[in-house]
């Protein structure tokens, strides 16, 4: 199975600390597509974020969170024990200062061919030494899915232009669903914005060094009767006890 972007992340990344591409800049093999499409079927199957709160009940998030260990050099990659989700009222103000326990990622995720080779593919796209690369990675996978009311607008980052603390991370869209909004935008760390994509097509992507900036997207709306959601899987990679730790 092959893919690849026809962008050098790498360089952008390098020298702007951020780099976005749509998803006309893919490029998937047949069993690349084939893959992809098994592994947006699991957005069908998250459980509720309990600590979304939105006000509307036709208003909701559903989620899986899991940490992984990743070793680069041997492209180990296995599932840690469950863990919470935790972040502090610093990096967010909606929701930090709790341990958060979602559901984990099932294997019919981690054991994805499409998933395992994009897990590599963004580790490779950052300024990491590779002495590190024989470390054991820290990665930490949020599988989301917003959904919206009929004639309804839903907050899909409540806590703002933040920053979630990790060393580097890469978010791609999953699949959208008749919504309008949710445009994407990243800002430096005193919140003066750099870039926005709104993500349109699956594979839409961002790629960003989260720790030296900020950023956030924009509410989404359901303008008819229809059912509508926006699905996100964010990919991020830490190593503690190194330069490359988590900034809780």
């Amino acid at each position: 199975m092959t893919f690849k972007v026809n962008c050098d992340l790498k360089s952008k990344i390098k020298k702007q600390k951020y780099v976005t591409a749509s998803a006309a800049q893919w490029e998937l093999s047949t069993n690349a597509q084939e893959s992809f499409a098994e592994l947006q079927k699991s957005w069908n199957n998250l459980e509720i974020d309990k600590y979304y709160g939105e006000l509307h009940p036709s208003n909701y998030r559903v989620r899986r969170y899991s940490d992984f260990d990743y070793v680069p050099n041997t492209g180990e990659f296995r599932p840690r024990n469950h863990v919470s989700y935790y972040q502090s009222k610093r990096q967010n103000s909606y929701a930090g200062g709790q341990n958060r326990h979602f559901g984990d990622i099932l294997p019919e995720v981690y054991e994805n061919e499409f998933f395992c080779s994009l897990v590599e593919y963004d580790f490779k796209q950052f300024p990491i030494p590779e002495i590190y690369f024989d470390h054991n990675w820290i990665c930490q996978v949020h599988m989301i899915r917003i959904v919206v009311g009929s004639n309804q607008t839903t907050p899909t980052t409540p806590e703002g232009i933040h920053s979630d603390g990790y060393p580097f991370a890469g978010v791609h869209l999953i699949n959208r669903k008749n919504i309008t909004g949710g445009e994407s935008r990243v800002y430096t760390v005193d919140s003066e914005q750099l870039a926005s994509l709104t993500f349109k097509e699956p594979l839409d992507s961002l790629w960003f060094e989260d720790r030296l900036m900020k950023h956030y997207v924009t509410p989404i709306s359901n303008n008819g009767d229809s059912e509508a959601h926006r699905d996100i899987l964010a990919i991020s990679f830490s190593l503690p006890d190194s330069p490359y730790t988590t900034d809780v």
